[in-house]
């Protein structure tokens, strides 16, 4: 019986040690699952000093491990006159620094992470800030050439202006010179001729201002004077302005949303006034009927004036309907205008004076997507606007530029197209009297008129695509046996 006590009390000894030692094990266990992690954590790589460009965003990007887990890891980050630093998480290895417009002075940043045993914290280049890296800014280098703007004070009555605008189209297509125009059309559009006679005070036809009146060209002049106007215009110090026009058409092809940002990259304000020019690449014949104008005016999506913050920009946005147009055939002209006046003369050297508000930056867009097919171009080459026939031949200039035919008259037209002229149409007063579907294109008008003299002629040319264009003339006309 003793030695079975005995054996029982060795055997609860035995229990109890066991116990003891499993229980220390599991003890042990969890504290190493608590706190044996003494290891910190560690920062691989991080963006280091970098450069930033006011208005724009610098990312900074960082690298980091443990052996359990980071659970903590911070940007700060402040601009170089801040007083204390601005904080945001970085656990997702990246996080961006915005530089404000305008700001000049360089940033600065740290980062720092933590795991969840607070081994660190563990910082680059320092864990308080008292090291940091450097966001060097700048500002951001653009290309501030500066492309002239010129206005053609023009009408479709000027026998003087085909080649003035002859001489701008082969310029503008040279590609040798940075400029945009706009064909003022006086004749065509009344806001146009307000421009040229109560902004320009405009004396005669064709006169072209340069930059807004910086240069003035009266009259028919050589190509190499329009050559020199705007190397010259193109080499004035001018503000450092960006200006950039977008525009985008909807669905329906029915409304245009065009939006323009200015950026002043100067130490002041810009003031200025600032005109969206809408124009038709291929638009009203001129006199003669053996081209058209291009970039006709037809309206002002924006006239309105601008303030531009020192180092600042600004976003102008517009929608403007323009279902009554062929969309290929629009071109958007952007200018801003200083708001500073400077006395000069439409009548050279010191006649017709105005004030003359230079153009400081254009740009232009087209508004179709493909913007190459355009419409035919066409015209009435003869009769002549505004002048006295005889038998169809061309005798005086006419007082008030009536267009008067006597006798029987030829009526010809001349249409060409960027890829084909497959018909063209001739009628009297809406009348078809003659089709063509190759030139010449010409009719001889025959038929007596004895008890109405005033008529309209019109031309229609078609393209291989559909497209349309047409030219009219009011004559009056006696046409006799």
């Amino acid at each position: 019986m003793k030695s079975l006590f005995k054996i029982i009390v060795f055997l609860v000894i035995i229990v109890v040690f066991v116990s003891s030692i499993y229980t220390m094990f599991l003890a042990n266990a969890g504290c190493e699952g608590e706190a044996g992690d003494i290891e910190p954590p560690r920062i691989d790589f991080i963006t280091g000093d970098t450069t930033g460009v006011p208005g724009k965003i610098t990312t900074i990007t960082v690298g980091f491990s443990d052996n359990v887990n980071v659970t903590k890891a911070v940007l700060y980050y402040k601009a170089a006159s801040a007083d204390g630093w601005s904080e945001k998480s970085i656990l997702n290895r990246s996080a961006d620094i915005e530089i404000p417009m305008g700001s000049v002075e360089d940033w600065y940043y740290y980062v720092i992470v933590d795991d969840a045993a607070g081994n660190g914290p563990v910082g680059s280049p320092s864990n308080d800030g008292s090291r940091y890296y450097v966001i060097s800014v700048k500002e951001e280098e653009v290309d501030l050439v500066h492309y002239v703007f010129v206005e053609e004070g023009t009408a479709t009555w000027c026998h003087n202006c085909p080649d003035v605008a002859n001489i701008l189209h082969e310029l503008y297509e040279s590609g040798e010179y940075k400029f945009y125009y706009v064909s003022m059309i006086q004749d065509k559009n009344s806001k146009a001729k307000d421009r040229l006679e109560k902004e320009y005070n405009i004396l005669g036809y064709p006169t072209c201002f340069f930059d807004g009146g910086y240069e003035v060209v009266v009259g028919d002049n050589a190509k190499s004077v329009f050559e020199e106007k705007l190397s010259r215009a193109s080499k004035r110090q001018v503000p450092p302005l960006y200006l950039n026009v977008t525009t985008d058409v909807d669905e329906d092809k029915k409304n245009c949303i065009t939006s323009v940002l200015i950026r002043n990259y100067g130490n002041s304000t810009y003031n200025g006034r600032l005109r969206v020019y809408l124009t038709e690449r291929n638009s009203y014949q001129y006199y003669g009927g053996e081209g058209v104008y291009h970039f006709g005016f037809i309206d002002y999506i924006i006239n309105e004036d601008v303030e531009i913050p020192m180092k600042g920009e600004k976003t102008v946005t517009k929608t403007y309907d323009v279902s009554s147009f062929d969309i290929d055939n629009l071109m958007i002209i952007a200018v801003i205008f200083n708001n500073e006046s400077v006395k000069k003369y439409a009548n050279l050297p010191d006649e017709n004076p105005f004030d003359a508000y230079y153009a400081d930056a254009a740009d232009g867009t087209l508004v179709g997507e493909g913007g190459y097919n355009l419409p035919p171009e066409v015209g009435i080459t003869n009769p002549k606007n505004g002048k006295l026939h005889l038998f169809g031949r061309e005798i005086i200039t006419t007082l008030g530029l009536k267009t008067i035919l006597l006798g029987r008259t030829w009526i010809t037209a001349q249409a060409s197209d960027d890829s084909k002229v497959v018909k063209v149409e001739f009628y009297v007063d809406d009348k078809l009297v003659a089709e063509f579907t190759e030139p010449p294109y010409e009719w001889l008008w025959k038929t007596p008129s004895w008890f109405k003299c005033r008529h309209e002629i019109k031309v229609i040319a078609y393209d291989d695509t559909g497209k349309t264009s047409t030219a009219t003339m009011d004559v009056i006309a006696f046409i006799l046996l």
